[in-house]
């Protein structure tokens, strides 16, 4: 496909209940991924995470509810969750600090018969949304630097509408603790569940991480 050049790209069915999605994804990812660089220095360029559809990300899709408000997926990739969250009803926007996603994102939009996406190239950790509060903020498997917590809590808290909910999933594929406590520090309340999933033909659990505002507040 041309849209997604330099990447071969594989477009498929995604199924959460009655709801369907169509899903562009990278057809020959383990090709752009340079196993020798990584292994050999700490400044080795960063794979394509957001080609991959993490486990995280499909668990994620499944718990979205039906709405109709806004909804942003934050480091959406691919952006599966935020699909299934334009079928369910709400007017989504993708955010990713990279740019590559999104000629994905609007092709499987557009596969699936949803609305024109809105996509942002910026990082959660600036304030990129002019006015950005969101009645759900969703975001799978964000957590993976330990230095980055404090900020990435800050950054998630501050799209979140008074009344919102915060969707989050996480496969602790580091230990994510300290940061489940920056965002309780931010004033959210936190509901946590698990699931058990199949990666690769090994057994995963996926965390799932309701919050909501401790206390009402404004939206100044």
């Amino acid at each position: 496909m041309s849209f997604c050049s330099p990447y071969r790209a594989q477009c498929h069915s995604e199924r959460f209940g009655d709801d369907v999605v169509q899903l562009w994804s990278v057809a020959d990812l383990e090709r752009h991924v340079d196993r020798r660089a990584l292994l050999a220095a700490d400044d080795s360029p960063e794979p394509p995470y957001w080609a991959h559809c993490w486990s995280g990300a499909r668990v994620l899709a499944g718990e979205v509810p039906r709405g109709c408000g806004r909804a942003v997926e934050v480091g959406c990739g691919l952006g599966l969750p935020g699909l299934v969250a334009a079928r369910r009803g709400w007017l989504v926007t993708f955010l990713d600090h990279r740019p590559e996603p999104f000629p994905f994102v609007r092709a499987s939009a557009r596969a699936s018969r949803l609305p024109v996406p809105r996509c942002v190239v910026a990082d959660v950790l600036t304030p990129a949304l002019a006015g950005g509060r969101f009645e759900l903020v969703l975001a799978s498997e964000l957590v993976y630097e330990r230095a980055a917590f404090a900020g990435l809590a800050e950054g998630v808290s501050r799209l979140l509408a008074p009344d919102g909910l915060l969707l989050l999933t996480d496969a602790a594929r580091i230990d994510t603790a300290a940061f489940w406590a920056e965002l309780a520090a931010c004033g959210l309340r936190l509901e946590m569940s698990e699931q058990r999933v199949e990666e690769e033909g090994f057994p995963l659990t996926v965390r799932v991480v309701r919050g909501r505002w401790a206390r009402r507040r404004s939206v100044s």
